[in-house]
């Protein structure tokens, strides 16, 4: 390459001292390859332009043979050109210096060459006051092999340029395609989204609208509250009485299954029945007056409960009882006595804290309690007919 574009001049004689030869002391074949490698394109035009005079018309080939011949002597552009080398390398120039024989320098140049460093090391090598014609001539040939490999790896470099471009458009028109997926995906994800959102909007809605009434339930359960305040010991005593009211059915059944077998056992003839079949029924002591009421006995014999229950049930009224303390905590009178419309209380045998409990509640509610001296069945169906005559 460097014979196409300088001129053959003879190489001047190398110094043996330590001055460094300059660019127009170079031998001509040298000119080209340092213009060549150690000077950028985009320079080469910056002087060119300055400092020669042009056409218009020229290409960059004509650019570098027009340095590389002004570069054989002294002149501005080879003056020039020295300057940009020098500032430009400086720094290799120095690393050159050390150098203080010509196999140092080869060594030196070498090093620089494997690491690829050929510009710099080109310039410093043959400016090197060691540097002598063998030198030189092995640096240039080293040289113009690796504008060889260059060109030859340009070419292989182009064939897989190719390559990749061929690949590129290939992966650009995959991409293209996963790009459109991935845009139809995100619009599907946006509408589902939304949809999403809606639907958190509307349950939100929702939400709001049961806690707006529950808080409306609230407010209202607090004025039940403070208009009632007993509500929920009544409530419990419902539930209780509900409760006794099925166990007393459920003895009352009993206590029917268990006179029947009496009655069975201690029939008379057949004639006494017929007389008694035809004698009219007896009329039943206590009217019935007390429909759906609750009616509490206290006190009586233990004995008695099962009649003082019928009764009662025969009036189509509810029966509690308790027995005045004997058994029965006095505290388990309280809830009897609020649950209980009518109260009879049997005297004679109940104890002072429950016939004081039964005569302040009944005083202060105004309930009707009717009390009896003597605890007997008797007294106590009187009692109940009395009570159910002032009722109605």
């Amino acid at each position: 390459m460097a014979e196409t574009c300088c001129a053959a001049h003879a190489a001047p004689a190398l110094t043996t001292g330590s001055r460094r030869r300059r660019l127009w002391e170079l031998g001509s074949h040298a000119h080209c390859p340092v213009i060549g490698v150690c000077l950028p394109l985009e320079r080469v035009r910056q002087l060119a332009k300055k400092l020669l005079v042009l056409q218009g018309d020229e290409d960059d080939y004509a650019l570098h043979c027009s340095l590389v011949t002004a570069s054989a002597r002294r002149n501005a552009l080879a003056e020039a050109v020295q300057k940009d080398l020098e500032q430009r390398f400086a720094l290799d120039v120095r690393g050159a210096a050390k150098a203080r024989t010509r196999d140092d320098l080869m060594t030196w140049w070498r090093e620089r060459a494997v690491r690829g460093e050929i510009a710099g090391a080109l310039w410093a090598t043959l400016t090197h006051a060691r540097c002598d014609e063998w030198l030189e001539a092995r640096v240039l040939g080293q040289v113009h092999m690796l504008q060889h490999q260059v060109g030859a790896a340009q070419r292989v470099d182009l064939a897989r340029h190719r390559e990749l471009a061929a690949e590129h458009q290939a992966l650009a028109r995959d991409y293209a395609e996963v790009q459109q997926r991935v845009t139809a995906w995100s619009l599907e994800r946006a509408r589902e989204q939304q949809a999403w959102e809606q639907t958190r909007m509307q349950q939100r809605a929702a939400l709001i609208a049961l806690q707006t009434q529950l808080a409306q339930a609230q407010e209202q359960l607090q004025r039940w509250q403070a208009a009632r305040p007993d509500l929920p010991e009544r409530e419990a005593l419902r539930e209780r009485l509900a409760e006794q009211v099925e166990r007393n059915q459920q003895l009352q059944r009993e206590v029917n299954r268990l006179a029947s077998r009496a009655q069975a056992a201690d029939a008379p003839p057949a004639s006494a029945q017929l007389e008694r079949h035809d004698a009219p029924p007896p009329t039943p002591v206590v009217p019935v007056k007390l429909e759906h009421r609750v009616v509490l006995c206290v006190g009586g014999r233990g004995g008695s409960v099962p009649q003082y229950r019928q009764a009662v049930e025969c009036c189509g009224a509810q029966f509690l009882h308790h027995d005045g303390g004997c058994e029965h905590k006095p505290a388990q009178l309280d809830p009897q006595l609020a649950a209980a419309d009518l109260v009879i209380c049997q005297t004679g045998c109940i104890s002072h804290d429950a016939y004081w409990r039964v005569k302040d509640h009944c005083k202060r509610h105004g309930k009707r309690c009717v009390f009896v001296d003597t605890p007997s069945c008797s007294a106590f169906e009187r009692a109940l007919a009395q009570a159910a005559a002032e009722t109605a």
